[in-house]
């Protein structure tokens, strides 16, 4: 749940005309939307158990990955 969460979190940051450092400052306007991305990221991935990977390659037509 926590997960689903902080995707949904994030993705309503990303839609939202507010934001926290405006896009047009320079060098510094996307720093805030990169670190809500990485955070998102970081916690799906850590989420993801090999039956969940396993899934995504067969959904997108990928090779099985050889288990070492």
């Amino acid at each position: 749940m926590r997960v689903r969460a902080t995707l949904l979190a994030a993705l309503a940051y990303f839609v939202m005309p507010v934001d926290v450092i405006p896009d047009i400052v320079a060098a510094f306007g996307f720093t805030d939307d990169a670190t809500v991305l990485m955070a998102a990221l970081g916690l799906v991935s850590s989420h993801m158990k090999p039956r969940h990977r396993k899934a995504a390659r067969q959904a997108l037509g990928l090779p099985a990955k050889d288990e070492d």
